[in-house]
């Protein structure tokens, strides 16, 4: 190797206060790299603000110089480590004697909000990870080097104002419901066991379904629906031209009383689901009439019981003439 590969110090200027390459690779902006190292397997990236005037942010008067001291942020993860950024930050005093604030710290919240323990962009990235890769708040937890608390009362309040954000309402046209189970011990212990799905279905360009999850309340039965449906208002629900459903009465009963307009559909899962009971319901029937027992390795019947469930699409060379044998 004919070159060391300590990277800044061949590659920058020794001249420059500041790496440029190391503070475009870092990407916060208004702060510069002042050193990275590996403790531990975690990257520890000390970074600072320039030097400048800074004013009293109460009175605007000019502020004198009171120090510095470092602040530990968890950031999203790089080069498969963990990320904590110590920043170095400057403290000031306001020089004005009737000023309130005697000394005061820098923000700035495109980093990380005061008395954080994440930087921003850690926040934003878990709540992609959450969103888009079904990950778990522990999960994420392990990829940042903290604890499962640290994480969630970082993204909590985000996820808090995009709840409240009526925005994700606009323009549903296909809106479906289904049921979920949330936990299967004592509802006392951990909440709500039953609850009410909610999502806007749309196609993308090839013409796949994609599914955006828009509300979850707690419950299982058609009032829950139909309470949800009367707080989105008519402007919502004159929107929606198709609702799909599961096969339980109280949902097609909320639909009736609130969706006139809409026309019911049940979703794909169950009516395949449904077609798929009702066919090995026939196959054992025929099982017993024709052999007066139930299925046993080596009936024709009981050895094709997965093959007809399957789509001929998936079904491997030695299965389709199997098939194709007991479809005459």
């Amino acid at each position: 190797m004919t070159e060391p590969t300590t990277g800044c110090a061949v590659r920058c200027s020794s001249l420059a206060v500041y790496c440029g390459n190391c503070d475009l690779l870092v990407g916060l902006d208004g702060l510069h790299v002042l050193e990275v190292v590996v403790a531990e397997e975690h990257l520890r990236v000390r970074v600072e603000s320039p030097p400048g005037l800074m004013g009293c942010p109460t009175c605007g008067a000019v502020a004198l110089s009171h120090g510095r001291r470092e602040v530990e942020l968890i950031d999203a993860p790089c080069f498969g480590r963990p990320v904590t950024v110590v920043w170095w930050k400057r403290t000031w005093s306001c020089s004005e004697p009737s000023c309130p604030v005697s000394v005061f710290t820098e923000q700035d919240e495109q980093v990380a909000r005061p008395r954080g323990l994440l930087t921003t962009r850690a926040c934003w990235w878990a709540v992609r990870q959450l969103r888009r890769e079904h990950a778990s708040v522990l999960g994420l937890a392990r990829q940042l080097g903290t604890t499962w608390k640290t994480v969630w009362r970082s993204i909590k309040p985000l996820l808090e104002v995009m709840d409240a954000d009526p925005a994700r309402f606009d323009g549903v046209e296909i809106l479906g419901v289904d049921e979920h189970v949330w936990h299967h011990v004592s509802p006392l212990k951990r909440g709500p066991k039953e609850l009410t799905g909610m999502v806007k279905l749309t196609r993308d360009e090839k013409g796949n379904t994609r599914a955006t999850l828009l509300d979850i309340v707690p419950g299982r039965s058609g009032t829950v629906y139909a309470d949800w449906l009367k707080d989105r208002g008519d402007a919502f629900k004159a929107g929606v031209k198709i609702a799909t459903l599961d096969p339980f009465r109280g949902y097609k009963n909320a639909i009736d009383d609130q969706l006139e307009d809409a026309v019911a559909v049940v979703d794909a899962f169950h009516i395949v689901k449904l077609g798929g009971q009702a066919l090995d319901e026939v196959r054992r029937r025929v099982q017993q009439e024709t052999l007066g027992h139930r299925g046993r390795k080596g009936d024709p019947l009981f050895g094709i019981r997965m093959i007809i469930r399957c789509g001929i699409e998936r079904l491997t060379e030695r299965q389709r003439p199997a098939r194709r044998r007991h479809r005459r």
